[in-house]
This record gives structure tokens, sequence and C-alpha cells, in this order.
């Protein structure tokens, strides 16, 4: 088999203060890519200067601001490389990241899509490994269909896949769904192409406020029930209605851990409309009423006992 040649796409939205950092850890590679394309979507941070130092690195491509599908498809489409890599503008890759997953594909050529483990950080903490992929689907090729694919697209960082650009030729991300445009093509892509998920530490997701890859948790969560609707037939009946519960399960549990319980109600009560016998999602329900209707005591106390 020829040497497989590697395009790793960056999509970067005023990402002018860590756009330095990601290109570093490609560049360091111990098996670097043939072309790095950053894909400039709209910014006004000056970008442009702090990609001089990399100038003869780095091919830059400039587009008005649509987003992080948008800027990874058009990354997509002026790649050149048999293999693509993503890399979110704030994050960073360790150094034998490529190599790694290119010695696996070269090992099972029927893979089309690799990803794998990685660590988060703070800013100004110290990295933790983040929550691991299910070990039972790690380290040996996976064909996967329905709930399970959807599981498995939900785990996968897209800092860390590394895939053939031939399964790509007719999937891109969809606009519109971030920031579960990933997790869309991903269940695309792994329920058509059999994958492979390394136990190996592959990069470090950087938790950068307001970064591209960062968003409110509403809309992540109304987004990945759009995705649910999408592949509602590959994930049956019983998939779909699981999932759905599933998605808001997570909304009204993050919410009330934020400390929102009146944002959670909306979302505590959908769950439990497909999980009617849950007894987890009445105690969802409840909690979420119960601290509303704690704060609105609170309210009317303190209006009553102020000063006229």
């Amino acid at each position: 088999m020829k040497d497989m040649t590697i395009s790793v796409i960056i999509p970067a939205y005023q990402a002018s203060k860590t756009i330095g950092r990601a290109i570093e850890s490609v560049v360091r590679q111990s098996r670097p890519p043939e072309e790095i394309l950053v894909v400039n979507d709209g910014s006004s941070d000056g970008l442009i200067s702090a990609l001089q130092p990399y100038r003869n690195r780095v091919f830059l491509l400039s587009k008005s601001n649509g987003g992080a599908a948008s800027a990874r498809n058009h990354g997509i489409n002026y790649a050149t490389g048999d293999l693509i890599a993503f890399l979110d503008a704030d994050d960073t890759w360790e150094p034998g990241k490529l190599d790694q997953q290119v010695n696996v594909l070269t090992r099972h050529p029927e893979v089309g899509l690799i990803a794998g483990r990685f660590y988060e950080q703070e800013e100004g903490g110290a990295p933790y490994e983040s929550q691991p992929i299910c070990r039972r689907r790690m380290d040996r090729v996976i064909r996967a269909s329905g709930s399970e694919a959807m599981e498995m697209a939900t785990r996968i960082w897209t800092s860390t896949v590394l895939v053939r650009r031939s399964i790509l030729e007719g999937e891109r991300f969809v606009a519109g769904l971030e920031p579960a445009e990933d997790r869309d093509l991903w269940f695309r892509l792994i329920a058509a192409v059999p994958v492979y998920l390394t136990s190996e530490l592959l990069a470090t997701q950087h938790l950068t406020p307001g970064s591209l890859s960062r968003s409110n948790l509403d809309v992540d969560c109304a987004n990945m029930l759009r995705v649910i609707e999408r592949h509602a037939d590959r994930l049956g009946e019983t998939g779909a209605r699981r999932w759905r519960a599933h998605c808001y399960r997570r909304w009204a549990g993050n919410h009330l851990a934020q400390g929102r319980p009146g944002a959670a109600l909306e979302p505590a009560c959908a769950r439990m409309a497909l999980q009617p016998y849950s007894l987890e999602s009445w105690w969802v329900l409840l909690k979420a009423m119960r601290e509303v209707h704690g704060r609105m005591i609170d309210r009317s106390t303190a209006f009553s006992g102020a000063p006229r």
C-alpha cells in the first residue's frame, strides 16, 4: 500500500490567540501532514497576522462567517490528502497522534474512520483525561448501526478524528446543526463503514469560553434533537424514543446542576412524557418544581418584608 497523504483542516473564528498553539501541535507531529488548511470563518480579530509565522506551512482559505460546519466543509472541498484530520483552532494534538492513527489504518484498510481518547483542560488548569469511550469498543474494528452507532457518534470528539477522504465524497457536515453537526456526520459514517476507536490519548480539548467548539446547552440539546429526528428511521421507533429521552435527561439535568430549575422544567416534562414510568424522570421533574416553588416563596417573602 502506498503511503497515505494527510490533510489537516482547522476552522478558525476569532482564534488569533490560540491558532499558533494549534498549528504548533500539528507541525511537531512525529508523522507530519502533507497539507494544513486553515479556514478563516470571517474573523475580525487579527487572525491573518497571527498566521504570519506559519505562512510557509499553512494554506489559508477565507470565507464569510457561517459556522463550524460550513468552515470544515470548505476545507474538505479543497483538501487533497488521502486522509483528512480535523482540529479546532483552540485545541492541540499529542505529538504521536497522526503516526498512531496511520499505523492503525495501514493494518486495517477496511476502516474508514478512526478516533480516540483525549484530555480536557480548563483555562489555567492541568489537563485531565476525558470521559472514556466504552472500553469494550476500544482497540478493535467496529461495525455498528442504529442506537449503537449513535452512542459511538456522541462519544467521538472531532479533533481526534482521522477519516479517509474517499468516504466523504458524498457526505458533509450540515450547517445549522452546530454544535451537534459533528455527531450527525459521525453517525452517518459509522453506520456506513467500519470504524476504530483507539485507547490512546490523542489530543487536548482546551475549554476556552466563547470558542468555536463551545456553545450553550439549549442550542446543543435542541440541535441534538434535530439530529435524532433526521435519523429516526435508522434508529427505529424504540431507539429514537430512547435517544429523545436521553437528550431531555441531559438537558434538564444540566440546567438543574447549574442552578436553573425554571429552565429545567420544559425538558423535564418532555422526558416525563417519553418515560412516564421512570422514577428518575419523576425525581428530576419534582426537584425542578420544588426549587422553582421555593424561589417564588423567597421572592414573595422578600417583597412583603421590604420597607414601604
